[in-house]
């Protein structure tokens, strides 16, 4: 075979968060093997891994903008309410036009959360990596549990058989799954997406069993969960709390759960534009990362969070991590939506350096001094694939 060797020519390259200016990657083969000084004019855009989506819902595209309710428990009602009206065609269409939008803005890797079966076909379509989570909600089903957990199981492997990506079982909320069902989750010890201590009702129905939820649940004979503890606390009694959970929200957290998610090797998916929609508190992640907690950006729905972009989440959470008085780095948020998100989902090389043959991002922000630059002068249009052998 012959060497094939390849010089890209950006004015910066983004490596573990940071803008390193200056420099130009060298390929061989499609394989980076080193950054050095500009040897040539270097063109007006900068070089990144692709962005990494940790949290997502593509079934949701076509509620976007339709649910007015910015309370979280109203807005969750209402949500329910719309996907009964909506058509098999409609959710299938949604799925594609919501993949091809992640794609199109610069996201690889996706940990896809789904209930209908048309996600796992729209990711391979659009050639998007990732884990997908097959939801399990047992409140309010006309399945018994045990039925439940059977139908969501082959949901699973059908899943993983269009998309060619792994699939789990995976339980949506502490609050919408009934015990047994989550310690029978538990037990299996695959990789898990779970919903966890989102909302300020969330957090009453396990503080002091009241709220709204608990009302629901009472009203309909669900069985409440214990009273007294938090929902970090549930999910570690039921075998939740491990290394290979990613925890999405965790905005309603204590520092001994801080504490107790660090220690326990579980991640955490970060939506801030979704969370600020819904009322939910800030999430306080200065605390997670000062503790060691991997963190990843998550674009959840579009019928919380609005249109898909990368560059809105990131400059949300800069601006809610500021005005909880907690602020984050420009450099961390970016590490977020690429590496930190990347290593929620079980990957572990998502750094672009040496030995990266992966696909890489152009991003058109010209004359950018630093992340922020990046991160409020971006927009999804401004996002163009490499591959590095074609450089």
């Amino acid at each position: 075979m012959v060497d094939r060797r390849s010089v890209a020519r950006p004015y910066g390259v983004v490596i573990g968060g940071e803008l390193h200016l200056g420099v130009e990657p060298v390929f061989e083969n499609g394989v980076l093997t080193r950054l050095r000084p500009h040897t040539g004019v270097p063109e007006p855009f900068v070089l990144s891994a692709p962005f990494v989506n940790a949290h997502s819902h593509f079934e949701y595209r076509g509620l976007m903008g339709r649910v007015e309710e910015r309370d979280f428990f109203g807005w969750i009602r209402r949500l329910v309410q719309l996907k009964g009206e909506q058509t098999e065609d409609e959710v299938r269409c949604d799925t594609w036009i919501a993949a091809r939008e992640n794609r199109s803005s610069g996201i690889a890797l996706v940990g896809e959360h789904f209930d209908r079966p048309h996600s796992p076909a729209a990711v391979r379509e659009f050639g998007l990596m990732g884990r997908l989570f097959a939801e399990v909600i047992t409140f309010l089903e006309h399945e018994t549990p045990q039925e439940k957990l059977e139908t969501v199981s082959r949901k699973a492997a059908e899943a993983t058989r269009a998309s060619g990506l792994p699939a789990y079982v995976n339980p949506h909320a502490l609050y919408t799954v009934d015990e047994p069902s989550l310690r029978w989750i538990a037990r299996q010890g695959t990789p898990l997406s779970l919903h966890l201590a989102e909302s300020r009702e969330e957090a009453d129905l396990f503080r002091s069993g009241t709220g709204p939820f608990a009302e629901l649940m009472t009203s309909v004979g669900f069985p409440l969960p214990p009273i007294g503890i938090t929902p970090v606390e549930f999910a570690a009694a039921l075998g939740l709390l491990r290394a290979n959970a990613q925890l999405v929200h965790c905005c309603e957290v204590s520092e001994s759960d801080i504490a107790q998610i660090a220690a326990s090797g579980a991640s955490v998916a970060h939506c801030p534009r979704s969370n600020e929609a819904l009322s939910c508190p800030i999430a306080p992640i200065r605390r997670m990362l000062r503790s060691g907690i991997t963190v990843g950006l998550g674009l959840d729905s579009a019928a919380s969070s609005g249109p898909v972009d990368m560059f809105a989440e990131m400059s949300a959470a800069m601006r809610l991590a500021h005005e909880k008085g907690e602020p984050i780095s420009p450099e961390e948020c970016w590490q977020m939506a690429t590496e930190g998100g990347a290593r929620s989902l079980g990957m572990d090389s998502w750094v672009l350096g040496e030995g990266w043959s992966g696909p890489l991002l152009e991003i058109h922000v010209p004359d950018a001094l630093g992340v922020e630059d990046l991160i409020e002068g971006g927009s999804a249009d401004k996002v163009v694939w490499r591959n590095p052998t074609d450089l």
